[in-house]
């Protein structure tokens, strides 16, 4: 009865160890560009940040499917403004570390009492914070690869020359001006091959600084595939202020994507308008706290404004 329960015993030790492999030290390499890092190791969870290729990540521990890896320094974490005094925690239990400002984002982490940490900036009852070795969030297997202790990063080569090449017609990336700026610059997203004609050239905007609104007489084209209604304020130039999140209606929109105010918590919000822009551009500045420039136009069968942006300023 004994030499059964010993060989039992091994056999579940051998297939969860399989399962999963512990990675403490370990470090991965990222291999492309705008990877997602996840507050949970689900497809559906939200996107707290993203990283880019041969970006270099502590690795907790490793699974077929996702990675679970130390939070990047250019990653903002959210705790509870009730629990913080003078730079550091002040409760007696551990206080929970969210992906975001508000009780409905995840909880990425814990940290105990006395932990110092690194205020970057507020949101009603939420402080921003840098992130913590002690809280995670998880990256697609598919998009690392694990390096050994001795890699040395690729040299860092002074740029070739360019050949002059022909310019496509891709219209003027939209500002994004952060009026408190994290750790380390949003990485770069590139804009997609445009569907309409390019917006009109937009002055370099400066933190503090409002940007000057195009003219309102000027030429513009509406977005393809919009169902407009018959109004003369078709075009509109407008700044709209709010939370950007993701559509959820039931029925068909005209945008994966809308502003919704900030008061009241997630439950209470209200939506503002669509947003219909540049989608890896959109879906990376999901749940932050937006100032948008743009221009409005009305559709048939809905009840919100699209709003097309040409300028956009972090809060």
């Amino acid at each position: 009865m004994k030499r059964w329960l010993v060989i039992m015993i091994t056999v579940v030790g051998l297939c969860l160890g399989t399962g999963a492999q512990t990675a403490t030290l370990t470090r991965v390499k990222v291999l492309k560009n705008n990877c997602n890092l996840r507050a949970k190791a689900l497809v559906t969870s939200e996107v707290v940040g993203q990283v880019s290729k041969n970006d270099i990540l502590a690795a907790k521990m490793i699974d077929k499917e996702w990675v679970e890896v130390v939070p990047p320094t250019n990653v903002d974490l959210w705790v509870l403004g009730d629990y913080v005094k003078d730079g550091a925690i002040n409760c007696s239990q551990k206080v929970n570390v969210r992906a975001g400002a508000g009780i409905n984002f995840n909880i990425v982490g814990q940290l105990p009492q006395g932990e110092k940490v690194e205020v970057r900036g507020t949101h009603t009852e939420w402080i921003k914070i840098a992130p913590s070795p002690a809280c995670s969030l998880w990256i697609s297997r598919s998009l690392v690869s694990e390096i050994p202790l001795n890699y040395v990063g690729p040299a860092k080569l002074e740029p070739a020359k360019a050949e002059p090449v022909k310019p496509m017609p891709t219209p003027a990336p939209v500002s994004v001006v952060a009026i408190v700026p994290p750790a380390k610059p949003e990485p770069e997203v590139k804009p997609p091959i445009p569907l309409s004609k390019p917006a009109e050239p937009i002055a370099p905007a400066v933190a503090g600084v409002p940007a000057p609104s195009p003219a309102q007489t000027g030429v513009f084209t509406p977005p393809p595939g919009l169902d407009l209604v018959s109004n003369t304020e078709q075009g509109r130039w407008c700044e709209v202020d709010g939370i950007l999140r993701a559509k959820d209606f039931i029925f068909r929109t005209p945008s994966d994507f809308r502003l919704v105010t900030s008061d009241g918590g997630d439950k209470n919000s209200v939506t503002i308008c669509f947003v219909k822009g540049n989608q890896a551009q959109l879906e990376a500045l999901m749940y932050r706290h937006l100032l948008i420039s743009g221009r409005e136009y009305w559709v048939k069968r809905q009840k919100y404004p699209v709003l097309v942006p040409e300028r956009i300023v972090l809060k």
